[in-house]
């Protein structure tokens, strides 16, 4: 049975055979349209090539779900713009600080809900 390292420089041995065959096709041309032959083959392989990567299914189990964005990390920036405008624009200034001091109490308290689910979801010893 073939390894993954010998399907891997079999295929790249196949590619590198098909890319030669291609440009001999487009060089037998003649320099009629030589540039045009040669970008239509560009263009049909960016088409026909799947550039996803996929991922095996051991790596995706182990990564999980992304976590979700505490609100807080954009509360601070908004609090400390919000200090600044204050004087330049008085309500404008309130309003963003106001808007900031709300994210950070509620990034904050999306944290502590999230410790006690963490506490409540570990299985006892």
């Amino acid at each position: 049975m073939a390894t993954d390292r010998e399907k891997g420089e079999g295929s790249e041995d196949r590619i590198a055979e098909l890319a030669r065959e291609l440009a001999e096709a487009i060089n037998e041309d003649g320099g009629k349209d030589r540039v045009g032959a040669r970008d239509y083959a560009i263009d049909f392989l960016r088409e026909e090539v799947d550039t996803e990567v996929i991922a095996p299914a051991d790596q995706a189990a182990v990564q999980g779900a992304p976590a979700a964005m505490n609100p807080f990390g954009l509360g601070i920036p908004l609090l400390f713009l919000g200090v600044v405008l204050v004087p330049l624009f008085g309500l404008m200034g309130l309003a963003i600080a106001a808007i900031g001091i709300f994210m950070c109490l509620v990034g904050v308290g999306m944290a502590v809900v999230g410790q006690f689910r963490k506490k409540d979801e570990t299985p006892p010893d």
